[in-house]
């Protein structure tokens, strides 16, 4: 690789995580917004409880607490209640009514001008009320997939006082700190503090060493209405979005890329809900964060690209070339792997191979023996890696994922997306005119 290509290549990644996949504040309410209404779901007069959550004393929140029952969390599609791994409270939306209106906030805007495309449109729905008290906690997990068209999760915060609690964020090798306890006493009129982020990302809720804190959860869906951007008016968003546009032009016109053609490749970040009905036709206008940036790019460049899932082809110890497969399908049901390879390329998959070292990543220590195919020979195409996708970014079969609820329709997979050029000195031969 030539320092030039080298360069570009790591322009490119540093602009794909250049925007953290989450958002933060606080946003000042209206003094009745922090009314809250709740009873126990065996008791026959329904809401009979209220409390005032901006100025809430301990025994009214002790009583709160009282009313909830014990969270629980997803581990291998059942629910579960451990509390060395999640100590908390939680009440379900049927036994209590908030008059705190999201839409309303101007918090719903924040949302989509940070994690959504600016053509689509978002559905919020209330999911949960939690209470952690002294000494509860979350340790760390990812949300669990409701439908292909959840796209993350946002939190609000009640300014009940306590100490600890901070949401903790990581993704990518990164990590953030939410805390809201902190941010809301710098607050000189009541508000609520609130963070939303994409429903893969770890986070968990660091230690409450005092007092009590109290949220909303909210389910944030992709709206059944919303438009396929237009890409004649769309604009790139900042200028880290029109130099990674530049990057790519400059990348296809260095001849030592790909000169007889093959696929530009990059492993996308964020992993996505699916199951056996999944098609990536409908995934490409939901992708989030810098996923969504190489796809806008590619449109406005009119580059021909297609979303696939990776699935490594492994012999021996000898990594021959991988598959790349529109379909998913359930890896946990195949134990012929020759079957299953047949089965990928009679789908429209495609054999393929690094340009560079032969392998599809780095690190095969790291793959689950299903992901090993192994069959006839095919031709494999050449891949150039922008950025590989990580040890797990192939489908992942069920085995075991923490998340705040068991999931048995959805579960996430990474998938690629690929550019398809032509080669040295005539790449627009593969594009979309």
């Amino acid at each position: 690789m030539s320092v030039n290509v080298a360069k570009l290549t790591e322009t490119l990644r540093k602009a794909l995580s250049s925007r953290p996949p989450y958002l933060s504040g606080t946003c000042p309410v209206p003094a009745d917004g922090f009314d809250l209404y709740y009873g126990r779901g065996d008791d026959a007069r329904g809401l009979n409880s209220q409390i005032d959550l901006s100025k809430a004393t301990s025994a009214q929140l002790q009583k709160l607490s009282a009313s909830c029952q014990p969270a629980t969390f997803g581990v291998n599609q059942e629910d579960v209640m451990d509390e060395a791994y999640r100590k908390a409270c939680k009440m379900d939306v049927s036994n209590f009514a908030s008059k705190f209106a999201v839409e309303k906030s101007g918090i719903m805007d924040h949302v989509q001008d940070e994690l959504v495309d600016e053509s689509g449109k978002v559905r919020v729905e209330l999911y949960k009320l939690n209470v952690y008290g002294q000494d509860s906690f979350f340790k760390a997990h990812k949300d669990t997939p409701r439908g292909a068209d959840m796209f993350g999760s946002l939190v609000i915060v009640f300014p009940c006082e306590h100490v600890g609690g901070a949401l903790l964020l990581r993704h990518e090798g990164k990590e953030w700190s939410f805390d809201a306890a902190s941010e809301l006493a710098k607050c000189t009129e009541p508000s609520i503090g609130y963070v939303a982020f994409y429903s893969d990302v770890e986070h968990e809720v660091a230690l409450v060493t005092s007092g009590y804190r109290v949220t909303l959860t909210y389910n944030l869906y992709y709206a059944a209405d919303t438009p396929e951007p237009s890409i004649a008016i769309r604009q790139f968003a900042s200028e880290g979005e029109a130099t990674f546009k530049v990057s790519v032009l400059e990348l296809l016109d260095d001849p030592t890329v790909l000169p007889a053609g093959g696929i530009i490749g990059f492993g996308l970040q964020h992993e996505y809900p699916v199951n056996d009905q999944t098609t990536l036709i409908d995934m490409v206008n939901h992708l989030k964060g810098g996923d969504a940036l190489v796809k806008r790019a590619c449109d406005q460049l009119s580059l021909k690209f297609s979303l696939m899932f990776a699935y490594k082809d492994k012999r021996g110890d000898r990594v021959d070339h991988s598959i790349f497969s529109p379909v998913y399908i359930d890896l946990s049901e195949h134990r012929e792997v020759a079957n299953l390879k047949r089965e990928l390329l009679d789908c429209g998959g495609m054999a393929v191979r690094d340009a560079l070292s032969g392998d599809l990543c780095e690190d095969d220590s790291e793959y689950d023996p299903y992901w090993q195919v192994a069959g006839e020979d095919e031709k494999p195409m050449a891949i150039y890696w922008v950025n590989k996708p990580t040890a797990n970014a192939s489908v992942k079969c069920i085995y075991m994922a923490y998340g705040n609820e068991a999931s048995l329709s959805h579960y996430y997979a990474k998938v690629s997306l690929c550019v398809f050029v032509g080669p040295a000195g005539s790449r627009a031969q593969d594009r979309e005119m």
